[in-house]
């Protein structure tokens, strides 16, 4: 492993932890390990800027748009919002997107990218269940992430993005000859406990219902039975069992039955499509990123406060609300583009991970919050390098087939 290769991999490695902030841990942001993290962000950025202009099919437009749009979201909230460029430090983290073009310029293998995943994936499992032991005390988050409204302690613990990840790629490998298979199953059975205790019920059904798919694909029918009726069963038992975690889903699902046409993250959404903009510019191109500190950011804090109104509860809203249209028209490409892609089997984990974030993206921050940024750019890089590999084959065929004949008619 030459030095360059070195310095690569270490990039990327400990890029991952510092774009969470360490899972917010609250030893790193009340300490100068903050700034550490956001220097470590920025020169990341820094070192990505120049491969940025470049064409190609595939991902790379999409990418391009988003990466613009926050970038110009730095002057948009001045000349929308006066927020003076000195706070433009907070929107950092959300320039990792031009991560993607370093990965691309220097062609970062994909099991790396695999085998990073898996670490901090394991490292999230572990932090959770350590917080979770420890709820009286907030070590790792923000103190609005504990709630006790469904039952239990609901923890939403910061940095899902590696969790996820690294779920449905345990997920592909569990089902495959590879080596260490019962980490992978073991990785499976803790994802699905760590997602059930956050009590989250869009999670749960979404991991629980690609997690049935995925077994169901490769099996004969008498396991798929068997696998069904142990799905349902074990269902059935699970809400029909007297424990804080089933009661808080059942209440959970009455509340939202009885707020039928005032949900709130309805309003929110009606609010910032319509009204939080101040001018035509803000409306097509976003208000930036608000800064806690400064009066765009007072204002949207007060709409949380008063209101309710959350950017990060309200999904593709709140991103155009921030970013404007031209990141939505770039998820709608990578979307349809993805989803309808061949994908080799043993990169069926891009997929899953892809319609978990858009399943996700009406009602979550998983297409644009920092717990999902490195991620995200993760899963677009290697479609981006699928999608290259099948062109170049497509591209090689005919002129190989070709020789073939010539050799033939000779």
């Amino acid at each position: 492993m030459d030095t360059k290769w070195r310095f690569q991999a270490f990039l990327i490695f400990f890029l991952v932890i510092f774009s969470l902030n360490m899972f917010f841990a609250k030893v790193v942001m009340a300490s100068p390990l903050k700034h550490l993290c956001m220097a470590y962000m920025l020169g990341a950025v820094v070192l990505s800027i120049p491969y940025f202009f470049r064409g190609g099919k595939g991902f790379i437009l999409s990418l391009q748009l988003i990466s613009i749009s926050v970038l110009a979201s730095v002057l948009l909230s001045y000349v929308s919002w006066k927020q003076e460029f000195s706070f433009a430090v907070s929107t950092i983290p959300y320039l990792l997107w031009f991560v993607f073009f370093y990965l691309l310029h220097i062609r970062f293998p994909l099991p790396v990218i695999e085998k990073i995943v898996f670490f901090w994936g394991w490292v999230y499992i572990l932090l959770f269940i350590f917080q979770f032991m420890n709820s009286s005390q907030v070590y790792f988050g923000f103190k609005e992430e504990f709630k006790e409204d469904r039952g239990v302690i609901r923890i939403l613990f910061p940095g899902a993005g590696v969790f996820f990840l690294a779920y449905f790629i345990s997920l592909n490998r569990v089902m495959e000859k590879v080596r260490f298979r019962w980490v992978f199953a073991l990785f499976i059975l803790a994802g699905i406990a760590v997602t059930v205790l956050q009590v989250t019920k869009q999670s749960i059904v979404l991991l629980l219902g690609i997690t049935l798919f995925h077994l169901l694909r490769k099996t004969s029918l008498f396991s798929r039975l068997l696998i069904m009726a142990a799905f349902i069963g074990g269902v059935v038992l699970v809400l029909n069992s007297d424990n804080p975690v089933s009661r808080g889903i059942i209440e959970s699902q009455k509340e939202n039955v009885a707020d039928g046409g005032q949900n709130i993250r309805v309003q929110g959404s009606l609010y910032f499509l319509t009204e939080f903009s101040p001018n035509t510019v803000s409306q097509i191109f976003g208000n930036g990123f608000p800064n806690l500190n400064s009066r765009y950011g007072q204002y949207v804090s007060m709409l949380e406060d008063n209101y309710g109104y959350y950017l990060t509860d309200v999904g593709v809203v709140g991103m155009y609300a921030m970013f404007g249209i031209l990141p939505l028209l770039a998820y709608l490409m990578i979307f349809a583009r993805g989803l309808t892609m061949r994908v080799p089997a043993e990169f069926q984990y891009l997929k899953y991970y892809l319609f978990y974030i858009m399943a996700t993206c009406l009602t979550s921050d998983s297409i644009f919050s920092i717990s999902f940024m490195m991620t995200n750019i993760f899963v677009f890089y290697a479609l981006q390098v699928l999608f290259e590999r099948e062109r170049a084959v497509k591209h090689t065929y005919p002129i190989v087939l070709q020789h073939q004949r010539a050799g033939s008619l000779l």
